[in-house]
């Protein structure tokens, strides 16, 4: 009987220790679908031959903006990339692109959408 439980445990600790190692494999490897996403994003081909992160870093530039940033969010089955810009004290532009599990990417707001169509930027 005693040797059953010293058995049972071995087996439930290295189980434990087995799934503990792939969840943590798994969070690695979620960071690196993000990062992707991010990229993707970036590298969008916008106005002019440029890229969506070149026309954004040259607006900030010209305008005098404060530039908060690139920011990911994760959800299930997708992956929401934001840029957002300070424009004054308290107001902020936010640009945000949805990166679907396919690759795919929607814009997800006004300012994205018409980030690479306006003539005027």
């Amino acid at each position: 009987m005693r040797l059953f439980f010293v058995t049972y445990r071995f087996k439930s600790i290295v189980l434990f220790g087995a799934f503990a190692l792939l969840f943590s494999i798994s969070n690695v490897a979620a960071a690196l679908d993000m990062q992707q996403a991010t990229e993707q994003v970036r590298a969008l081909s916008c106005k002019n031959e440029q890229t969506v992160a070149q026309v954004l870093d040259s607006s900030v530039r010209r305008r005098s903006q404060r530039d908060l940033g690139w920011r990911t969010f994760q959800d299930e089955d997708y992956y929401d990339v934001e840029r957002a810009v300070l424009i004054n004290k308290g107001m902020e532009l936010r640009y945000r692109w949805r990166v679907f599990s396919d690759g795919s990417i929607k814009p997800q707001s006004q300012r994205a959408e018409s980030l690479c169509n306006s003539e005027d930027d």
